[in-house]
């Protein structure tokens, strides 16, 4: 019997110990694919964003990244389309998006996600339209950084931003103009 019990006794310690590390290791890789699919969203969301906001181009592809309440309510995109934006009266060729994710949390058992990030968007490359070359400066005005507090949320098993509070400002270095040289004459 002493042994029957022994034998019994190792089995279940030995089974409890690999269900154990079976829960932590799918724990891991849960946490690991929400963590992953939330940067995605974040990276290519925010960037689609700030490409609609100097564009002004309506872009369907945002209800893949923001909830629909969010877009109804964001004050950036409402002030691309309503003329308030200062990027109105330029036509934007380009930019460099600059993300940078300081926290982000995603608890495999929960379907919500926050996270603190820093957009950054230090060059737009653009002219001024025609029609306002003589009103406006003929710099593109430069895009003010922020860190956001972010909160998403798992509907469909699909990530959506649901949530960005601005938390500070970030100053940007006002960039010196690099000198051009002065063309010499040969005589």
């Amino acid at each position: 019997m002493k042994y029957i019990r022994r034998l019994v006794w190792f089995i279940a310690s030995r089974l409890l110990i690999f269900t154990i590390c079976v829960s932590v290791l799918l724990c891991a890789f849960y946490m690991c694919m929400n963590t992953a699919n939330v940067y995605i969203v974040l990276s290519d969301g925010l960037e689609k964003r700030v490409d609609v906001i100097l564009t002004r181009e309506d872009a369907p592809e945002l209800n893949n990244y923001f909830h629909g309440d969010f877009l109804s309510a964001d004050p950036a995109l409402t002030a691309a389309f309503d003329g308030s934006s200062p990027y109105v009266n330029y036509n934007i060729t380009g930019f460099e998006h600059e993300l940078t994710i300081e926290s982000l949390w995603a608890w495999p058992w929960d379907s919500y996600a926050t996270c603190t990030v820093v957009e950054r968007v230090p060059s737009i490359t653009g002219t001024v339209i025609s029609s306002m070359r003589n009103e406006v400066s003929s710099t593109v005005p430069t895009w003010q950084g922020r860190r956001y507090d972010i909160t998403l949320m798992k509907s469909d098993g699909k990530w959506k931003i649901v949530g960005m509070q601005e938390v500070a400002v970030i100053i940007e270095a006002t960039p010196t103009p690099t000198p051009e040289p002065t063309p010499t004459v040969s005589a």
